[in-house]
């Protein structure tokens, strides 16, 4: 008997969630080499941030090692693939590519996988034209009107996905989420919590432990809008506005049970600029005169209070933050620019120049006295900070991240790392034979997990030899080179940002119940 027979009341909605039989003929693997080779030179348009063009699916995938009996559910990955040339391959960033999702499904100790376009409206009018019509937002480029009919700005939706509201949701902060459903990934539309935003919101939401509420936020120019949707209802049902002064690029947040937190730093995201093709992504320390603030919005009050750090620096990703002896505690990665320098716009400096490997940091700010502080954790360089979900606000022993050690030709990350707080030791270890180049690290607890980090640990890597991606499952309490299994996948998955696991319920939810509502 199957191990989705034994749990009592799930019924397993559709094949591709529980990888039962073998495709009848798997997709035709391609090297990087076989790409179009939009512009050479550009690291974002090669190796393993190659596009790749085409919608695949397989069932029962070549599994090398064994997947965990628990590990029941599914991974969903966002890649960053545009699907036409960009306009300016010199100057196309990674952060402009289409968004294309991967669900790879677990299930029974088998797996398979399905990869769609985010069918957005400006990907659809693009589509249309057969060409690529928007210009880059990181770098600039060129200003041509847009054809008639065309939607006034492009939602790549290339930046986090995960399931709420019985939706596959995806997230780009330069406007609303799109719902995917969660098996056959068919893009619906656009989502905006039942009317409850209007714009855009954060790629970066938070779960609360406690309720299972998101939290996530909203930023417009130097406005941020904080807010809460419910679990149950997916109704927003808490928000709230306040000022920061300037456009500050605010990618991530982090929060504790009683505050949201926020960093204001050079880093600034300039729509005037962009309308005119300059660089959007810009680096102004004169706009900050004091240096970097933490502002603390209390959650159930909303007053907010602001703490100078000081310095001028940009905070990429957070692990997590919490409250401890009455101090705020943040950990994450921060770096030492980001963006085209204020002075340069005419003369854009390259994305790879302006975006330096990033470093693990603790920011504590005094609640009584208002006294913020920082300090280096550890000189090894990373990004895509995780932690074990459950732990989001509370205080957590373990974070995970990639490695970008060096800035190599053809990859940005290079290891597998878990950095342990209590001790202030890290563990780093790099790919089997082959694999480099691993997105971001997703923790996933063992059925009765008895400690923090009993559990997997769920990564993408790129393999340099064949072009293509593999799905790498480690135990998290016991990091190790040679992984539980590696899942072999028959497409590359361009290297992207940011993805969540759904475990089996949750998933098998979702899919019944877009069976039964009309979208």
């Amino acid at each position: 008997m199957s191990a989705a027979a034994r749990r009592p009341g799930l019924v397993p909605p559709d094949p591709m969630t529980i990888a039962p039989r073998a495709a009848a003929t798997p997709p035709t693997p391609r090297r990087s080499e076989d790409a179009a080779g939009w512009a050479s030179g550009n690291k974002f348009l090669d190796g393993p941030f190659t596009p790749w063009t085409e919608e695949d699916a397989a069932y029962d995938l070549d599994v090398e090692g064994r997947i965990p009996e628990d590990l029941a559910g599914a991974l969903f990955r966002i890649s960053s693939n545009p699907r036409f040339q960009p306009r300016d391959p010199e100057r196309y960033h990674w952060w402009e590519g289409d968004g294309m999702v991967c669900g790879i499904y677990l299930r029974d100790g088998r797996a398979a996988y399905r990869t769609r376009w985010v069918m957005t409206d400006s990907m659809k009018f693009e589509v249309e034209q057969g060409r690529a019509v928007y210009s880059g937002f990181a770098n600039g480029g060129s200003t041509a009107p847009l054809p008639k009919g065309a939607p006034p700005a492009k939602n790549v939706a290339n930046t986090n996905v995960g399931i709420f509201d019985d939706h596959l949701l995806v997230y780009y902060e330069g406007g609303l989420p799109y719902a995917m459903h969660p098996e056959t990934l068919e893009t619906y539309g656009s989502y905006d919590f039942h009317g409850g935003i209007d714009v855009l919101c954060t790629a970066h939401y938070k779960t609360d432990p406690a309720s299972g509420d998101m939290l996530f936020f909203a930023a417009t120019g130097p406005v941020i809008t904080w807010y809460r949707a419910d679990v149950k209802s997916g109704q927003v049902v808490d928000s709230h506005s306040f000022g920061i002064k300037v456009p500050v690029l605010m990618h991530d947040f982090a929060v504790t049970e009683n505050h949201a937190i926020f960093f204001v730093t050079p880093a600034q995201f300039r729509l005037d600029h962009i309308m005119r093709g300059k660089p959007g992504v810009v680096w102004d320390e004169a706009s900050l005169p004091h240096g970097v603030q933490i502002v603390l919005m209390n959650r159930s009050t909303h007053t907010v209070t602001w703490h100078e750090v000081g310095g001028h620096w940009a905070n990429t990703h957070f692990y997590n933050a919490y409250e401890r002896d009455g101090q705020v505690v943040v950990d994450g990665h921060r770096i030492t620019r980001l963006g085209t320098p204020a002075d340069q716009l005419d003369t854009p400096v390259t994305s790879h120049s302006w975006f330096p490997p990033s470093l693990p940091h603790r920011w504590r700010v005094d609640l009584a006295t208002g006294k913020a502080s920082e300090e280096m954790l550890s000189g090894l360089a990373g990004e895509f900070p995780r932690i074990n979900d459950a732990y989001t606000g509370l205080e957590h022993r373990y974070g995970y991240f990639v490695t970008t050690r060096s800035l190599a030709a053809d990859t940005m990350s290079d290891g597998l790392a878990k950095h342990d707080f209590r001790q202030g030791t890290t563990t780093v270890v790099e790919g089997p034979a082959g694999l480099t180049n691993p997105g971001e690290p997703v923790f996933v607890a063992r059925e009765n997990a008895s400690s923090e980090d009993d559990g997997y640990l769920l990564s993408l890597w790129w393999n340099r030899l064949t072009g293509l991606s593999e799905l790498l499952v480690h135990d998290a309490a016991d990091l190790v080179r040679t992984p539980l299994a590696r899942v072999k996948l028959p497409s590359r998955v361009p290297f992207g940002f940011h993805g969540n696991w759904a475990d089996h319920v949750t998933l098998d939810q979702a899919v019944a119940a877009r069976g039964e509502k009309s979208d």
